[in-house]
This record gives structure tokens, C-alpha cells and sequence, in this order.
């Protein structure tokens, strides 16, 4: 068998990997709790972006701290151990085991920084490849344990992860959430919180949605793209399709076929869910935000924003305070 074959394939096989949807971190101790809000910060993020019915649950805990729970209770979750990368976690044999028992019991996985070595001793030890970081690396090949040696932030073997940061964990967790959502989902989350780019600008849900329904049309995604651009001064279907080079019936055609919708509904949507985002991001009036959404009045802002969303502008700025 190939070495480079052997190495690179835990870097990309999901086959492993199941949904996350309870993750349980654990820590060194009490000091890295506030650090690990990052990971709440990102899974809170995207049951925001999924519009997800039941918020995913997130716990952190020391090894010393975890309850015990049945069997059935760890098999649906994701468990993370995390520590910096400045010094190894000291685990002893008590903290061990228990590290060992979650390794067994749980759905997967994710290894972050010093949390490789709650792998040691384990029959995984020597057999699982880890991305680890260059100031661990030395001690945690003393240990026994298999480091990658081509620098890669993180590793997917089996159902055990590894990431050599919890920013490479972030990275690492996007890459988890493509076998459950779709590599093309995934990389627009990616986009919506920052983490990754994939060369276009994110500009909301909306257009996620409407790209993911389309199947990815090109015609409607650049309608879509010229919609966006003219939020503030908006323009007619026959003007859109006179951009781009298209007729109008062929405009209202797709849009049928592919979304059930029309033009217009969508580009009402689009400019509803701007004036969301700068009712509750920004301190603009009303009258602003209705002027840049291409409303023209205060009144027809407010009527449209409540059709859409069951509560007036004024009351959605209220509820993010």
C-alpha cells in the first residue's frame, strides 16, 4: 500500500462521522472553561444559520467534574478534549481511565492541542494518526503516540479527530459538518462566520437558501447577485434581465421551475432580510433603514417586516437588548 495513500486518508474520510448534535468538552480544569465559549460561540452560530428546531447541547466539564451517564447518553455525543498547545496535560491514571471510558463510549472524537494526549496508554495510542502541534510533538511521540509529520492543522481518522489548535478545531469541526450537511453548506457556514472563503461574499441565509434550492442555477445565482447589488435602488425583472442579457420570461420561467417562487418574491426577501440585519446590528431610524431596502417609506418597511417576520422592526431591535 501506498505510505503518502495511507497518511492522506484519514485527512478526508467521513465515512466515520455522525451528526453533532450533543457535545460534551472537557478541560484541564476551570481556567480554560471561559476559553471554551469559542465552541459554544460557533455551534450556537449555526443552529442560527440552520434554523435549527432543537439548538444543539453543549457542556463543559473537567474529567474530575463529568457526571456519569449511561451508555446511551455518550453514543450521541461528541466529545472533546481541549487544551492549549504551551505544555502537555498531565492526566493521571485516575483521569485516564475515565478519558479512555468517553474515548470508547462516544459517538467521536475531536482531540485539541494537549487534548492528544488523553490518547495515551490507550490501544488507540500507537494506531491513530493525530495532527499535533510542534511544540507537543517531541513529548507526545514519546508517548507513543502516531503524529502526522506534514504539518496539517488537523486529522480525521476513524471516529477519533485531532486538531493542533482550537483554531485549527474550528476548521476541523467544518470539515466534520459536511458529512451532515453537505460540503457545499458547510463551506457557506464557513463563509458566514469567517472561517473559510470561498472566494464569493456571504451576504445572508437568503441567499444560501436560494442557491441551495436552485440546485446552484447560474442564472438565478446571478440574479441573484445583481438583486443584491440594487437593494437600496431597486429595479424592475425587465431591467435585471436587460443586465443580464437574459429576457425577462426566461427570468420568470426559471425561477418557477427551479424555486416555485417569482423573481420579485425572492428579491423582496432579500431586501427584508437586510433591513433584519440593520434593524438589529446598527442604531439607523427607521426611515434610514426603509431608505437603503429600497421601501421608500417607514410605513411600508414596517407593514412588509411584519408580514415577514410576526413582529414590527422596532420590536425586533427590542429583543436583541
Amino acid at each position: 500500500m501506498n505510505i503518502q495513500n495511507t497518511l492522506m486518508a484519514p485527512m478526508n474520510d467521513l465515512s466515520a462521522i455522525g451528526p453533532i448534535q450533543g457535545i460534551t468538552i472537557i478541560v484541564p480544569d476551570r481556567s480554560h472553561v471561559a476559553l471554551a465559549s469559542v465552541f459554544r460561540d460557533f455551534f450556537i452560530s449555526l443552529d442560527q444559520f440552520t434554523n435549527a428546531e432543537t439548538p444543539r447541547d453543549l457542556s463543559v466539564y473537567t474529567l474530575d467534574s463529568c457526571p456519569t451517564h449511561d451508555q446511551a447518553y455518550w453514543r450521541g455525543r461528541t466529545v472533546v478534549f481541549w487544551s492549549d498547545f504551551h505544555a502537555r496535560w498531565q492526566l493521571d491514571n485516575k483521569q485516564l481511565n475515565r478519558a479512555h471510558q468517553l474515548l470508547r463510549l462516544s459517538r467521536q472524537c475531536v482531540l485539541v492541542g494537549g487534548g492528544v494526549f488523553a490518547l495515551c496508554k490507550s490501544v488507540c495510542a500507537s494506531r491513530t494518526v493525530l495532527a499535533v502541534h510542534q511544540n507537543l510533538r517531541f513529548v507526545a511521540e514519546e508517548e507513543g503516540l502516531f503524529c502526522l509529520d506534514n504539518g496539517a492543522p488537523f486529522a480525521i481518522d476513524g471516529r477519533i479527530c485531532s486538531a493542533t489548535s482550537i483554531f485549527a478545531a474550528l476548521r476541523l469541526f467544518l470539515k466534520l459538518l459536511e458529512a451532515e450537511m453537505g460540503g457545499f453548506s458547510a463551506a457557506t457556514f464557513g463563509d458566514y462566520v469567517g472561517l473559510e472563503v470561498s472566494g464569493e461574499p456571504f451576504h445572508g441565509k437568503q441567499e444560501h437558501l436560494i442557491k441551495r434550492y436552485s440546485g446552484g442555477d447560474r442564472i438565478i445565482g446571478d440574479c441573484v447577485a445583481v438583486m443584491l447589488e440594487h437593494l437600496e435602488n431597486t429595479l424592475s425583472i425587465v431591467q435585471i434581465a436587460k443586465i443580464m442579457n437574459v429576457s425577462s420570461r426566461q427570468l420568470q420561467r426559471r425561477f418557477a421551475t427551479q424555486l416555485g417562487v417569482s423573481p420579485l418574491t425572492i428579491y423582496r426577501s432579500l431586501r427584508l432580510e437586510r433591513a433584519s440585519q440593520l434593524v438589529q446590528q446598527t442604531s439607523y431610524s427607521m426611515h434610514e433603514i426603509a431608505a437603503a431596502t429600497g421601501f421608500g417609506t417607514r410605513s411600508s418597511l414596517v407593514r412588509s417586516f411584519k408580514q415577514q417576520f410576526g413582529m414590527s422592526p422596532t420590536d425586533a431591535r427590542a429583543k436583541m437588548f
